[in-house]
C-alpha cells in the first residue's frame, strides 16, 4: 500500500512541477529574477585607416552566454558609415563585445579585414539614471571604428 501511494504521490508531482515550468538544463543560460540590466546606445562611425567613412558594414553585439556568444542586436553601418544599435545586458559585462564584419566585398571601396572589439563602458554616459538595483539606468556609449583593408 506505501509503494503504491508513493508512486502516486511522484506522478503528482512530477506532473505538477513539469505543468508549472521547473525544469533544469546544463546548456541553458538561466536569468535569475532581480538580476541588474542595463540599456545601452552605442552608436558612432565606422571608417578606414585614412579616414574615408564605410557604409554596409554590419556591427554585431554579442555577449558571452555560458560557453557560447549570443547575439544581442545585427545592424550596418548607414551611409556615411554611422552606426546606431541599442541592447540591454549586464551593467559592465566584460563578455560584451563588438564584432564588424564586412559582408558586401569590394562594394563599398574595397575588402576590409573583420575586427573584434570590446565595449568601452568607461566612457558610458548616464542618460537615464537606474531607478533601484534591478533597473541600473539607460547608458550611451560613442565608439569610433576603423577599419584595416585586407
Amino acid at each position: 500500500m506505501k509503494i503504491r501511494f508513493f508512486r502516486w504521490y511522484n506522478a503528482v508531482l512530477t506532473a505538477l512541477l513539469a505543468v508549472l515550468g521547473y525544469g533544469c538544463s546544463k546548456d541553458e543560460p538561466m536569468d535569475m529574477y532581480g538580476t541588474p540590466t542595463a540599456r545601452y546606445h552605442l552608436s558612432g562611425t565606422v571608417a578606414d585607416e585614412t579616414g574615408k567613412r564605410i557604409d554596409g558594414i554590419l556591427i554585431s553585439i554579442e555577449e558571452k552566454n555560458g560557453n557560447y556568444w549570443e547575439n544581442l542586436i545585427s545592424k550596418k553601418s548607414e551611409y556615411g558609415g554611422s552606426y546606431h544599435v541599442y541592447f540591454e545586458t549586464w551593467p559592465e559585462s566584460s563578455s560584451t563585445k563588438i564584432i564588424i564584419q564586412d559582408i558586401d566585398g569590394d562594394a563599398n571601396g574595397g575588402e576590409f579585414a573583420n575586427d573584434t572589439i570590446d565595449i568601452n563602458y568607461q566612457s558610458a554616459i548616464v542618460l537615464v539614471k537606474g531607478e533601484n538595483f534591478v533597473d541600473q539606468g539607460t547608458y550611451k556609449i560613442v565608439q569610433d571604428i576603423h577599419l584595416k583593408k585586407k
